[in-house]
């Protein structure tokens, strides 16, 4: 068991690896010809028609409507725009500047942008990607080829879209989901509404906009380019279409905004994840916050949030949330307490399924090979009905009565299947480190 597990981590890390180097050291995609406006940044100094070098990554944004000052290319970033380690939220910047952008009003959901589509394929999937992407880790070199050929494809599809973003003093990520320049990022990145933006492009390009709507409580954000599109974009994933196990891509700008560096690329696989946090193994630092985490189809899946305590489990806001709160971002709306994403804890009880998050009823959409729940009998598809005696209405609920449990307690699991209701009885396991499908630790058998 124990060599089984060591040789599937041996070859999940050379392919991240071999993944990582390949990804970071392509030149950048360049996005679909779009200038600014011309009184959003100084003339361009290359040759380039509509283009200028972009401002070093210590530039601070002036007091009135236009882009900050170019500063040098050896001054240093200022402090990143980014979550803590150790789940404390970082303190800003609140200077009020709203007054220096012209917006419509915004507190009218009717004002709102509509949801941009999110069924829109990005990058090219086929079978064999879709065969191992569900796989626990690559079998074989030709895996490992398969999935480096995927993700260079999603990398150069979302570089574009993926900028360095400036409020006040504080520098953030962000990535565009709309031709008109809609972006999501992290609550703690846009801090307010109506608060100026300085958008900084893998290319060079700069343009001026502002921050829309906050959720503090979750760390969602959204922001808004002012300036004249069309702009490069990418879609939003469906809601409900990320699970555990699931291959992952984290774009940023770790550190801040560099003049000669592209967006770097991290791959990991999701860990865990509930109505308010998606938690991941791909590595953030700071300046990361606000940037994107795609599925291997190039579509956005979540917003990185914060640092965990181990540099192995991140975690980020779910694009789940950003659907079912998008009127309320898009209007300007600022709302919640803080920042309420906890980390699951080590060694709590675990059944090894994945369902539909936000939605009702308990559906099973995944049911690990070798874990409590498959153990027992459970099936992808299964809805869940009563657990423990206590009768289940949503996945979220489903997850809490879980948790309530201690590792190898055995509870009666109720559910529907094939319009026939069945009962298991599951002596549930332990929760690992590991994403749910990775070899069980020996401790765990």
């Amino acid at each position: 068991m124990y060599s089984n597990r060591f040789g599937a981590r041996v070859c999940t890390s050379l392919a991240a690896l071999l993944l990582l180097f390949v990804a970071t050291n392509r030149t950048p995609a360049q996005p679909p010809a779009a200038e600014a406006s011309p009184d959003a940044a100084a003339p361009p100094s290359s040759p380039a028609e509509g283009t200028e070098a972009p401002e070093s990554e210590g530039a601070q944004q002036e007091g009135d409507s236009k882009a900050p000052d170019e500063q040098s290319a050896e001054q240093q970033p200022p402090p990143p725009s980014d979550a803590p380690q150790d789940d404390d939220q970082s303190t800003h910047e609140t200077e009020d500047d709203s007054a220096a952008v012209e917006t419509a009003d915004q507190g009218e959901k009717g004002d709102a942008p509509e949801q941009p589509p999110v069924t829109r394929q990005a990058v090219p999937w086929t079978s064999e990607i879709e065969a191992v992407s569900k796989a626990r880790s690559p079998k074989n070199l030709e895996d490992l080829r398969l999935i480096q050929k995927q993700v260079r494809s999603v990398v150069e599809y979302a570089r574009p879209a993926t900028v360095g973003v400036q409020v006040g003093g504080s520098i953030g990520s962000a990535v565009i989901v709309s031709e008109d320049g809609l972006a999501l990022t992290a609550g703690h990145v846009a801090m307010e509404p109506n608060k100026r933006v300085v958008f900084l492009f893998a290319d060079g390009r700069r343009a001026r906009g502002i921050t829309l709507g906050v959720n503090s409580s979750i760390d969602s954000g959204m922001m808004k380019i002012t300036d004249k599109g069309p702009w490069p974009y990418v879609p939003m994933a469906p809601a409900g279409s990320i699970s555990p196990g699931d291959w992952v891509v984290g774009l940023g700008q770790p550190n801040g905004f560099f003049r000669d560096r592209a967006p770097p690329v991290r791959l990991g696989r999701v860990l865990f994840q509930d109505d308010s946090t998606l938690c991941t193994d791909v590595t953030l630092v700071g300046g990361d916050s606000g940037g994107p985490l795609f599925n291997l189809k190039g579509q956005v899946v979540g917003i990185h949030s914060r640092i965990g305590r181990r540099i192995v489990s991140n975690y980020h806001v779910p694009i789940d949330q950003y659907h079912t709160t998008w009127d309320r971002l898009a209007g300007g709306q600022m709302w919640g307490g803080g920042l309420g994403a906890s980390e699951p804890a080590r060694h709590r009880a675990f059944l090894g399924v994945a369902g539909n998050s936000l939605r009702g009823p308990c559906r099973l959409t995944q049911v690990y090979e070798g874990l409590a729940a498959a153990r027992a009998g459970l099936k992808e598809g299964d809805i869940v009905t009563r657990f423990d005696g206590e009768e289940v209405e949503s996945f979220s609920q489903f997850g809490l009565l879980v948790g309530s449990q201690k590792p190898g307690a055995k509870v009666k699991v109720e559910v529907e299947r094939d319009g026939k209701r069945l009962e298991f009885e599951v002596r549930l396991g332990i929760a690992s480190v590991d994403f749910p499908g990775a070899p069980p630790l020996e401790s765990d058998s």
